[in-house]
């Protein structure tokens, strides 16, 4: 990552991560239903979730050329999101013990379709192969997830089964 600094010290930052354990089939499209991975912000946390790094492994060759997206719900007071398979958020600094505000699910139900934030990568070059079986964004804050709010990384046009994981940093609430 390039924002190296956040990743040593005495670990009192407060960066945590989230990762599907196995591939997992995306969502197709921007609906509220979604499959793959998404990271909610609760309303009422008092944390503004700065997105560090999505990484994208596909475990499977998609049926034809599609793309990775980072898509958000952007309305903090559209009713919550419900969680339908949640992963296990863990602190970066592993074994330490900790619940940061942030949640992170393989499907959930979004309050509204969410809309394309950051193009993430893409799939095969033709139908049936894997381009790059690994992808890495590395947002280094370029997108925070404020209360109420959810950020997703779903396929458009293809579903793709891969596993995803996401880093992020967990700060005061901010406007």
């Amino acid at each position: 990552m390039a924002n190296k600094q956040i990743y040593h010290g005495d670990g009192a930052e407060e960066i945590y991560c989230a990762s599907t354990q196995a591939g997992v089939a995306t969502s197709v499209a921007l609906s509220t239903t979604q499959t793959g991975f998404t990271l909610t912000n609760p309303y009422g946390s008092g944390k503004t979730l700065i997105v560090l790094q999505i990484c994208i492994a596909q475990s499977v060759a998609p049926a034809a050329a599609g793309i990775f997206v980072a898509a958000a719900n952007v309305n903090p007071v559209a009713t919550a999101v419900t969680q339908t398979t949640p992963l296990t958020v863990r602190k970066a600094n592993l074994g330490v013990a900790g619940t940061g505000a942030g949640l992170a699910a393989s499907a959930v139900t979004l309050p509204a379709a969410p809309v394309v934030v950051r193009p993430i990568g893409g799939g095969p070059l033709a139908t049936g192969g894997i381009q790059s079986t690994f992808i890495m964004d590395q947002v280094d804050g370029a997108l925070c997830v404020a209360p109420g709010c959810a950020l997703s990384i779903c396929a458009i046009t293809t579903a793709t089964t891969a596993i995803i994981g996401m880093v992020w940093k967990e700060v005061p609430e901010f406007a």
